[in-house]
C-alpha cells in the first residue's frame, strides 16, 4: 500500500487507519442506537398529548433532535463509503514531503512576536487526532498547511484560532522513535 498520500488531491477519498475506521464505525453504532431511542421517546411524547409545538414542546424537540441525528448519520455512511485504509508504518514514512504517515518537526511562530514554538507531530489519518500521542489529523489546519511541503518550506499566514502563524518545516523523520515520540 502506497503511503505517501496528498489528502489535498484526492476530494473525494477519506483516508483512514485501520484503528480510525474502527472507530468512526463504532461511532455510527452508537448514532443510530441513540437515533432509535429518540424516535421512540418522539413517538411516546406524541401519543401523551398534541403534536403542535405550543401543545408539546418535547415532542417539538424530539423532532429537532430526531433530524439533527438523522442527517449525523448520513454523514457518517458517506464517510464510511469515502475511507480508504491507509497504513502507517516506519518501513514506508514520507520522508522527503510531508504527507499521510510523515513524523515532522516544525517551528511555528506567531505575526508579530519574536518567540517561536518548536514541536513535532505524527500526520495521521481523516479524524484521527490525538494530543496526547502528538498525532494530527491531515484535515486539522495545521497539518493541512503543511501537507506537501518539504524540510525548508514554510507556511505562511496561517489562521489558528486569533493568532496568524508562519511555520517552517525543518526536519522529517522516519519514525516516531527518532522524533523522540515514541
Amino acid at each position: 500500500m502506497n503511503n505517501v498520500v496528498d489528502p489535498l488531491k484526492t476530494t473525494t477519498a477519506v483516508w483512514m487507519t485501520e484503528s480510525g475506521f474502527l472507530k468512526l464505525k463504532q461511532n455510527l453504532v452508537d448514532k443510530e442506537q441513540e437515533y432509535a431511542q429518540v424516535r421512540e421517546y418522539r413517538q411516546t411524547a406524541f401519543e401523551m398529548s398534541g403534536d403542535g409545538w405550543h401543545d408539546n414542546p418535547e415532542f417539538n424537540r424530539m423532532q429537532q433532535l430526531e433530524a439533527s441525528l438523522n442527517h449525523t448519520i448520513k454523514i457518517l455512511n458517506d464517510r464510511i463509503q469515502q475511507t480508504r485504509l491507509i497504513d502507517i508504518n516506519d518501513a514506508m514514512r514520507p520522508c522527503e514531503t510531508v504527507g499521510v504517515g510523515s513524523v515532522v518537526k516544525l517551528v511555528r511562530w506567531a505575526e508579530h512576536q519574536d518567540d517561536c514554538q518548536t514541536e513535532c507531530w505524527e500526520i495521521v489519518g481523516f479524524d484521527e487526532t490525538c494530543v496526547a500521542r502528538r498525532q494530527l489529523a491531515y484535515n486539522s489546519p495545521l497539518a493541512a498547511a503543511i501537507v506537501g511541503l518539504q524540510i525548508g518550506d514554510v507556511a505562511e499566514a496561517l489562521a489558528i484560532g486569533s493568532i496568524i502563524w508562519d511555520i517552517e518545516v525543518i526536519a522529517l523523520y522516519p519514525s516516531r522513535q527518532l522524533a523522540g515520540l515514541a
